[in-house]
């Protein structure tokens, strides 16, 4: 037996108790805002739905939008917007609906800068939104200096400077970590103050930390929704 370590007093909980109640906390936190997400994303393809069978593709290119905006790994309903959004710009193309197309073709770009993380949600579709809207801005009016280029060579141009993403904003970066430190803080606070030796919960104690945590919580989902 090794002598160094310190036994628990008779009624105290061990170390892993305290361990397996923060595991619980961490994940209840994890699972509310990729719920909150989730319904937010299918709310948001419902109503682009809902636009399509009324005839409005306009409607439905902007719900699809924010759907893709609600964005959490793996949920089925950001890959139901990014496929939307490509065929409602194949198909506006198609029709020589140019506003619509650019609509859609820059809503698959946005929303993917927006929620870019350690990758870039749906590359292989902002890669080829990207073109589409290249083809198509090439078309547009031109200042004189460039009024004789051809269109590719504008096209390339602007396919270069769509090519170019930046990261989330600084602000959007700061919201997010001040709202995680929140959460994490908040919780933290439960555990040292509110957790007895035995290993329960003091609902008193607990509140001021799950306050905290909550208005963590709240703030994320805003940060997300207003990215």
């Amino acid at each position: 037996m090794n002598e160094g370590a310190a036994e628990p007093r008779r009624g105290e909980r061990p170390a892993w108790w305290r361990a397996t109640i923060a595991a619980i906390f961490a994940a209840t936190v994890v699972a509310a805002v990729t719920a909150r997400v989730v319904v937010g994303g299918e709310a948001e393809i419902a109503a682009s739905t809902a636009a399509l069978r009324a005839g409005d593709p306009h409607e439905a290119t902007v719900r699809a939008r924010r759907a893709a905006q609600w964005y959490a790994p793996g949920a089925p309903h950001v890959r139901v917007a990014y496929e939307r959004l490509m065929a409602l710009g194949k198909e506006a193309e198609r029709r020589h609906q140019r506003d619509v197309a650019l609509l859609a073709y820059e809503g698959v770009h946005e929303a993917a800068l927006s929620t870019r993380w350690l990758i870039t949600p749906h590359a292989a579709d902002v890669a080829e939104a990207d073109k589409a809207i290249a083809r198509l801005r090439s078309r547009d009016p031109r200042p004189p200096a460039a009024a004789v280029d051809p269109d590719a060579k504008i096209e390339r141009e602007l396919l270069a400077i769509l090519a170019e993403r930046p990261g989330p904003s600084r602000a959007m970066s700061a919201g997010l970590g001040a709202a995680f430190a929140a959460i994490l803080g908040g919780l933290g606070w439960v555990l040292a103050r509110a957790v007895d030796a035995t290993g329960r919960l003091v609902a008193g104690r607990a509140r001021i930390g799950f306050a905290i945590a909550g208005v963590g919580l709240a703030a994320w989902v805003i940060v997300l929704v207003v990215a």
